[in-house]
């Protein structure tokens, strides 16, 4: 209950002892956080192109809280909804706002579980709806190092945006004598990437001229 002094859940007091029912906030990429959530890594921030607005932030004056049992609670007056935050010891997510009636629907939960869940919804919804487009990375048999290294970047990039990708080697007629160094370099670019795709065949393909395997972005 509000005013109760034995609560188990405090919220941080400002440098005049009053106390506040606002988590302290600091910008991260554009969107407004609360500080006592650990930073969200690089793998869900390209999910985030949406501004998040959490317990103060949220300026309407009526606000409908959902819990996350998805049950409504009601809508309440802004204060009311923050003390309630408050004493449940969560944070209240702004889900959607009705500039008309002026009022939030926000729901009642943890502001870190409900980004990372998020981030995993999203990362898979996008899994799941992007059209996998086939990107080609052409090498060398004698590629050096550097190149190779930058090749691999761009492959990873491909296969993380769920890209597919064909990895391929052309040899011309006087370089045929090299098949099996190129062989062994589409292996280890293919052995490279396991961490972001797969291929259905162990060894690469070879039609005419060329050695190629595919990778599919996992």
């Amino acid at each position: 209950m509000v005013g109760n002094s034995q609560s188990s859940f405090k919220r941080p007091t400002s440098s005049g002892g009053n106390s506040s029912w606002a988590r302290p906030f600091v910008k991260t990429g554009g969107i407004q956080r609360s500080s006592t959530q650990p930073r969200e890594r690089s793998a869900s921030d390209q999910f985030r192109a949406k501004m998040i607005y959490i317990n103060d932030q949220i300026k309407a004056p009526n606000i409908m809280i959902i819990n996350d049992e998805k049950q409504n609670l009601g809508v309440f007056p802004r204060r009311r909804a923050l003390e309630m935050a408050e004493e449940s010891g969560l944070d209240l997510v702004q889900i959607s706002y009705d500039p008309e009636n002026m009022q939030s629907t926000v729901k009642l939960t943890d502001y870190g579980k409900y980004m990372y869940q998020k981030g995993k919804e999203d990362k898979e919804r996008k899994k799941q709806q992007k059209w996998r487009d086939m990107k080609e990375i052409k090498l060398s048999y004698a590629i050096g190092d550097n190149d190779l290294a930058l090749k691999l970047k761009k492959a990873e990039e491909f296969l993380k945006d769920w890209d597919n990708v064909k990895v391929s080697i052309r040899l011309k007629w006087r370089e045929r004598i090299y098949a099996d160094k190129a062989l062994e370099k589409i292996i280890s670019v293919k052995e490279s990437l396991s961490a972001f795709g797969r291929s259905q065949y162990d060894t690469p393909k070879k039609e005419a001229q060329w050695y190629s395997i595919i990778l599919f972005a996992k």
